[in-house]
């Protein structure tokens, strides 16, 4: 979307205030659902997206962040999915992930395009939308989903819902954890991870644990770039999901679940 700083200004404020009071784990439904991964400023990606949301009317989108940074369009892309949450917000959830973070996005590129095509002010607008965004979605006996993973320390929802994700980077190690962690298919909880010292991979061991203390069957995540834009884990319960193409690297999709907790690859 290709509008002006008191536009944005205006859209980000309603996106702020439409989930500044929303829990940390926001329930859903257990079917007819689109799960889109990493946007990462790439028009192209957000505009099949539309056209799913148009196509499919009676189905809930849930966003697993990653909205700009890297990409060729930042701006008009995080402006397209804010429009899209708004236009219907009753089946538009929006998540955090790790570069809905001042820290990342001063280091990826979206401060750079924001503070130069505008205003460092209108920068701060974003971050004010970025410190406000929940964290995962959860339906019971069903999914769980997320932008990166498992983290450490956490038995039930509550252990999520009580933490306090109001700040502009991740303080909080479980909320970092859960925008950072990767999965790894071997028999451990959890290890050390190359992307940083705060980061964690998680093995089936936590995977299992964390299926049964939270009493769902499958979950969804983003963050991890694969060629083929989707990657199971653990026994096809895991389900990762890149939605760029990544400078031509990745073939993108999103993930449409369907009724019985059936599973469609859905190409953008």
């Amino acid at each position: 979307m290709d509008i002006g700083s008191t536009e944005i200004e205006q859209l980000a404020g309603m996106v702020r205030d439409a989930y500044q009071n929303k829990p940390n784990v926001i329930e859903t439904p257990s079917k007819n659902i689109f799960f889109i991964g990493d946007l990462h400023g790439e028009l192209d990606s957000i505009l099949g997206v539309q056209k799913l949301f148009q196509k499919y009317t009676n189905h809930t989108f849930i966003f697993l962040g990653d909205y700009a940074d890297r990409g060729p369009a930042q701006i008009a892309t995080v402006n397209l999915v804010f429009a899209i949450a708004l236009s219907e917000p009753q089946r538009v959830i929006l998540l955090r992930g790790n570069h809905e973070s001042d820290e990342v996005a001063r280091h990826y590129g979206f401060y750079h395009e924001v503070t130069r095509k505008f205003s460092f002010d209108l920068y701060s607008k974003y971050m004010e939308v970025y410190r406000v965004l929940p964290m995962a979605v959860h339906s019971p006996s069903a999914i769980f989903a997320c932008h990166g993973g498992i983290p450490e320390r956490v038995t039930t929802i509550e252990d999520i819902q009580r933490r306090n994700r109001n700040d502009l980077n991740f303080p909080d190690d479980i909320l970092f954890q859960m925008a950072w962690n990767d999965p790894k298919d071997a028999d451990f909880r959890f290890a050390a991870n190359s992307r940083g010292m705060r980061v964690r991979s998680f093995g089936s061991i936590a995977f299992e644990e964390f299926l049964t203390n939270l009493n769902v069957k499958l979950i969804f995540r983003a963050h991890e770039v694969f060629p083929e834009g989707i990657r199971t884990f653990f026994n096809g319960r895991l389900f990762s999901v890149f939605s760029a193409s990544y400078h031509g690297v990745v073939s993108p999709k999103v993930i449409r679940l369907g009724g019985e907790l059936n599973i469609e690859s859905v190409p953008l």
